[in-house]
């Protein structure tokens, strides 16, 4: 046997034989935690759970992710993020009867804790206003970020040359949303990019 065989038979002998103690060990103190188990057996999962941009990787901060995409789903929307490094697209479903109102006026688009105006793509000279979104239906927008805005010059979200450098970009976006009757709420997306490995 070479030794990248021995190799690869070992690491996965430790790590059984590091599963197999810490079980032991919490049982013999009549603790069942399972959670570091878990942990090992759900890390294959998380890392294949995400969104590819060119080098880049995005995932929901908080959110459940899934293979290929960033999508979130409520009771009554569903929120589907579309993101490359110059401008994200959002897609909106309403999933209920009733109408839907999204305050892009109050939306914000926040890039490492720096917190701007949510601007729709392309960018208009009025103010942004509500927008109805009927039931069963969609709507579609792409927005970038008002400081990365300066008179003709267009900044990119996130640079991919900083992410490889073994950094990080923190975003998120908070869209104000109003179903039927109800007061508004505001739903806060966290996202982080990283280097695809």
């Amino acid at each position: 046997m070479t030794l990248l065989m021995l190799i690869l038979i070992a690491i996965p002998v430790c790590i059984l034989t590091i599963l197999l103690w810490i079980y032991n060990d919490y049982r013999k103190y009549k603790r069942q935690h399972y959670s570091l188990i878990l942990l090992f057996l759900a890390l294959p999962a998380t890392i294949q759970a995400q969104y590819i941009d060119k080098d880049c990787c995005i995932n929901f901060k908080w959110y459940e992710n899934q293979k290929g995409k960033l999508e979130y789903i409520n009771e009554n929307l569903t929120y589907n993020f579309i993101p490359n490094e110059d401008f994200w697209k959002i897609v909106i479903r309403n999933n209920s009867s009733d109408e839907a109102q999204i305050n892009w006026g109050n939306s914000q688009f926040i890039i490492n804790g720096r917190a701007s105006q949510l601007l729709l793509y392309p960018i208009s000279e009025s103010p942004l206003a509500k927008e109805t979104i009927k039931g069963n239906s969609e709507i579609s927008h792409t927005c970038t970020a008002s400081i990365l805005i300066e008179g003709s010059e267009r900044r990119k979200i996130y640079h991919r040359k900083d992410i490889r450098k073994g950094n990080r970009a923190a975003i998120s976006i908070v869209l104000p949303v109003s179903i039927a009757n109800k007061p508004q709420f505001f739903n806060t997306f966290d996202f982080v990019v990283t280097q695809v490995y």
